[in-house]
C-alpha cells in the first residue's frame, strides 16, 4: 500500500479527487488532505506519506514552496503537481525541485491513477536499486569497514587522544571538524533475532545516515548502531539528531517488524568531549530498556523529566494521559473514553468496568506520585462493587472520570505553582490560549517552549499520547461543539472562530471525528434538551 496526501484549495476539485477514485480497489490509501500548503506542513510531519499531490496555486503557501520544503525535510516523498496553468515556467520550476509528475486540471480519475501507478513503480525501483547498491558496497569495503568501525568505537569511548584522532581521521577520509557534536545510539529489537529483518533495518538506517555529510554512522553490535552528529550550532545538532531519529524509527518500523529505540546524548563543543555524549546516549538507551519503551529520548529529556517528576519508568498509556492532561483536555478526554463504552452509551457491566478499573488504578499511581493518598481521590472508598455500579451508565462513568481528572489537575497545579512546568504542559497551555489563531503551527509552539520542531514533535507525540495536530484539532472541535450548543452562530462563523480558515475543511474534520455534521450535532443536542 502507498499512502497519499492531497493538498488543494478548491473544495470541488479536492472532493472530486477524493470521491472519484475507488481507493479501496487500488494499492493507494488517502491518508489526509489540506486546503493550503501551510496547513499541510504541520500534518505531513505526522502523516509522512509516500506520495504528495498538491495544487500549484494556493493561498498562504503555494505548491512549489510546499514542494521545496517537503523535498528538504521528507526527501522520500514523491510529489505530483496539479495546475490549471499550462505554463512552461511552472513546469520548469517543478522539475528543478524534483517533482515526479505534472498534471493539468481538470484531470480524470484514470489520468490520476495512471500517474500514481508510474510513481509507485519508481518507488519500488528505487528501493531495489538502493538494496542492490548497498549489497555491492558492503562486499567491496567489507574488510576496511570493520577496521573503520573499530576505530570509531575507540574514538567515542575515549581510547584515542585528540591529536591521534584527527590524524587517523584523514586516513579514513572522515571530516571530524565541527563546532558541536552529539552521539545518538539506535537499538533494534527483532523478536527471535530475525536475521533478514535486522539486515534490512540496517540497510535502511545506513541509507538515511549517508544522505547527510554531517552524520558519521558506525556499529558496535548486530542490534546496535551509533552516529556522530555534527553541526554549526547547538540548535542545528539538536534538530539533526531528532530528525534522524524520527526518520529511522518511521522507516524501519514501517518496512520491517523490528522495533526501534533511540537514545540521544548531550551536545558537546569539543571532540575530546565525545565520550561524555556517548556515555549520555548509552544512559538514555538504558533508560528505555529499563522502562520497556521503544521511543526516542534525549538525555536532557530524562534529566528534565526526573527533575520535575514527569518521567516515570514502566508507566502505562492511561497514566501518561493523566499526567499531562490540563483543564481544557478534560471534556475531550472524557468524550474519548466514553466512546469506548459502546453505541448505546452503556458499559453493560464489562467494557465499562474494565476501562474504569484501569483509569482508577492509573489515577491511584499518578495520585501517589503527586503526594495524594487514596482517600483524597476516593473519599467514599473504591472497590470492585462500586466500580461496577459506576460503570453501568455513561452519565455516572463520565462524572467519575471527570471528578478524578480535576482532582489530579488541581493537585498538579498546586505542586507546579512554584516550580517549572514540563514541556508538554507549557505547550498545551499555549495551544489552549491560541487555538483560534489560524496561523498556529508546530513550529510556532516549538519556539514557545524553546526546543526544535523535530524535538518538540517527537516528545509531544510520545509523551502526550497524540500528535500535535491531533491535540490542536481536539481542542478546536471541543470549542466548536460548545459554540454549536450554546449559540446560534452559523457553522462557517464557528469554523473561523475556532481557527479553521476553510469552513468546508472544518465540516469534513467535524464529521470525521463525531460521525455527524455540525448541523446534525446541533440538531441532536437541541432535541435532547426539549
Amino acid at each position: 500500500m502507498y499512502s497519499v496526501f492531497l493538498v488543494e484549495d478548491e473544495v470541488v476539485v479536492r472532493e472530486g479527487i477524493r470521491n472519484s477514485i475507488p481507493w479501496a480497489e487500488t494499492p493507494y490509501v488517502l491518508v489526509g488532505e489540506a486546503p493550503d500548503g501551510e496547513m499541510a506542513l504541520s500534518i505531513l510531519k505526522d502523516v509522512k506519506p509516500d506520495i504528495l499531490i498538491t495544487d500549484i496555486k494556493m493561498p498562504f503557501m503555494d505548491g512549489l514552496a510546499l514542494s521545496r520544503i517537503v523535498k528538504k525535510t521528507q526527501p522520500w516523498v514523491k510529489i505530483i503537481i496539479l495546475s490549471g496553468h499550462d505554463e512552461f515556467s511552472y513546469a520548469k520550476e517543478a522539475i528543478s525541485i524534483g517533482v515526479e509528475d505534472y498534471l493539468l486540471k481538470p484531470c480524470s480519475a484514470s489520468d490520476m491513477l495512471a500517474v500514481l501507478q508510474k510513481v509507485a513503480a519508481r518507488i519500488e525501483a528505487e528501493k531495489q536499486e538502493k538494496s542492490n547498491t548497498e549489497r555491492l558496497r558492503q562486499r567491496i569495503i567489507g574488510g576496511t569497514e570493520i577496521l573503520r568501525q573499530r576505530w570509531l568505537c575507540d574514538l567515542v569511548s575515549g581510547s584515542l587522544s585528540f591529536e591521534v584522532a584527527f590524524e587517523q581521521a584523514r586516513e579514513w577520509d572522515l571530516d571530524l571538524v565541527s563546532r558541536h557534536y552529539a552521539i545518538a545510539i539506535v537499538e533494534l529489537n527483532a523478536e527471535g533475532g530475525a536475521g533478514k529483518s535486522l539486515e534490512r533495518s540496517r540497510e535502511i538506517i545506513e541509507n538515511l545516515a549517508n544522505a547527510s555529510g554531517e552524520i558519521i554512522p558506525f556499529s558496535f553490535g548486530v542490534e546496535t548502531l551509533a552516529f556522530i552528529i555534527k553541526g554549526a550550532s547547538l540548535e542545528t545538532v539538536d534538530e539533526s539528531a531528532y530528525s534522524l531519529a524520527q526518520g529511522i524509527k518511521f522507516e524501519v518500523e514501517r518496512n520491517t517488524p523490528v522495533r526501534v529505540a533511540v537514545g540521544i546524548g548531550s551536545t558537546v563543543s569539543r571532540l575530546a568531549e565525545l565520550p561524555q555524549s556517548f556515555s549520555d546516549a548509552k544512559t538514555a538507551v538504558k533508560y528505555l530498556s529499563t522502562t520497556g519503551k521503544f521511543k526516542i529520548i534525549g538525555i536532557n529529556d530524562i534529566r528534565a523529566g526526573l527533575a520535575d517528576g514527569s518521567a516515570y519508568p514502566g508507566s502505562d498509556p492511561i497514566a501518561d494521559r493523566l499526567r499531562y492532561t490540563v483543564r481544557s483536555d478534560v471534556e475531550c478526554l472524557v468524550d474519548q473514553w466514553s466512546t469506548l463504552l459502546g453505541d448505546n452509551g452503556s458499559g453493560n457491566g464489562i467494557t465499562g468496568y474494565y476501562l474504569l478499573y484501569d483509569i482508577v488504578f492509573a489515577a491511584s499511581t499518578v495520585g501517589q506520585e503527586l503526594g495524594l493518598v487514596p482517600a483524597d481521590l476516593f473519599p467514599d472508598g473504591i472497590d470492585q462493587e462500586r466500580i461496577s455500579l459506576i460503570a453501568q451508565s455513561e452519565e455516572s462513568f463520565r462524572d467519575e472520570v471527570r471528578r478524578i481528572l480535576l482532582i489530579l489537575i488541581d493537585k498538579r497545579e498546586m505542586r507546579n505553582g512554584s516550580g517549572r512546568e514540563n514541556l508538554i504542559q507549557r505547550a498545551k497551555r499555549y495551544i489552549d490560549a491560541h487555538y483560534f489563531d489560524p496561523d498556529i503551527s508546530l513550529h510556532v509552539v516549538a519556539s514557545q517552549v524553546n526546543v526544535s520542531p523535530n524535538h518538540f514533535s517527537t516528545v509531544f507525540s510520545q509523551e502526550a499520547g497524540e500528535s500535535f495536530i491531533e491535540y490542536l484539532t481536539c481542542v478546536r472541535l471541543s470549542r466548536a461543539k460548545q459554540l454549536l450548543v450554546s449559540t446560534s452562530m452559523k457553522s462557517a462563523d464557528i469554523a473561523h472562530e475556532v481557527g479553521f480558515s476553510d469552513p468546508h475543511y472544518f465540516s469534513f474534520l467535524f464529521k470525521k471525528h463525531e460521525g455527524i455534521s455540525p448541523r446534525e450535532f446541533r440538531s441532536e443536542k437541541n432535541e435532547a434538551e426539549l
